[in-house]
């Protein structure tokens, strides 16, 4: 079996110091959030919380996230929607946290499309944390968005706990133990799997599930996730906000030369 050629993973990058650290936020930025989320949640206007939300995503701070997270409160979805949205983007473990909690809680997440909101913002941080988290009752609800979010999160989080996670998901039945409930979306599986393993077992969950059974033991994740094929690549990095186009390999298809394709054994 031949395994999807490994690249260096591209992400937005952040303000960086020399070390390649994420460089804290300065002290007038994070007053500065904070005073704009405080007025705006005061003025209880909608558009302005939700701007004060937005600006407040790129300030990863430990007093930012407790202000953020006060829009969990509140009962406008709309609101709700844009702290989730923060969260995501807030490089914090507080914000992580806070997410952890709200799933647990599950007090605000009052329809399918928040519950996939949250889900996504926690496998945007790709923590060996929230495994347990994206694999608890992954049918509850029983939603495409969401089944998604947990699919693809698991296959963001670059671990062995996360595969096995995944490949349990595969062999979850139906009511009466009839039907893989996961066969309808498959395909999301089966990409979630292939940028955790560098592998294609292709879209029946047992062929996964037989390569599992001989592989437990001796597999080793690839350090870096793989060069996928363009239209699995623009579904990946769409869903994750990263960029779609990477210039080397378009020049590359232009040529003729399209990366190889996964083959089974």
């Amino acid at each position: 079996m031949l395994p999807i050629l490994v690249c260096v993973g591209l992400l937005f990058a952040p303000a960086r110091g020399g070390d390649g650290q994420k460089s804290p936020p300065s002290a007038e930025a994070v007053e500065r959030a904070g005073t704009e989320l405080d007025e705006a949640f005061r003025a209880n206007d909608v558009k302005r919380i939700e701007a004060a939300l937005e600006a407040a995503q790129s300030v990863s701070h430990a007093s930012v996230v407790r202000k953020v997270a006060r829009g969990l409160d509140d009962e406008r979805p709309e609101v709700v929607q844009a702290t989730l949205q923060a969260l995501r983007w807030l490089e914090h473990p507080d914000a992580l946290e806070t997410l952890h909690r709200t799933m647990k809680e599950k007090r605000v997440l009052r329809t399918p499309e928040l519950v996939g909101s949250a889900l996504r913002a926690i496998g945007q941080h790709a923590d060996p944390r929230s495994v347990a988290v994206l694999a608890r009752d992954p049918f509850e609800p029983m939603d495409y968005v969401c089944l998604r979010a947990r699919l693809f999160g698991l296959g963001r989080i670059r671990t062995r706990e996360s595969l096995a996670a995944l490949i349990g998901i595969l062999g979850v039945t139906g009511p009466g133990g009839r039907d893989r409930r996961v066969q309808p979306q498959m395909e999301d599986a089966r990409l979630a799997l292939m940028v955790l393993t560098g592998l294609d077992q292709g879209s029946a969950p047992e062929n996964w599930e037989r390569w599992w059974r001989a592989n437990e033991k001796t597999f080793e994740l690839p350090a870096e996730p793989p060069l996928l094929p363009k239209e699995l690549r623009v579904t990946w990095d769409g869903f994750w906000g990263l960029p779609i186009e990477y210039e080397r390999d378009r020049r590359r298809e232009d040529r003729g030369k399209d990366p190889e394709r996964p083959r089974k054994e």
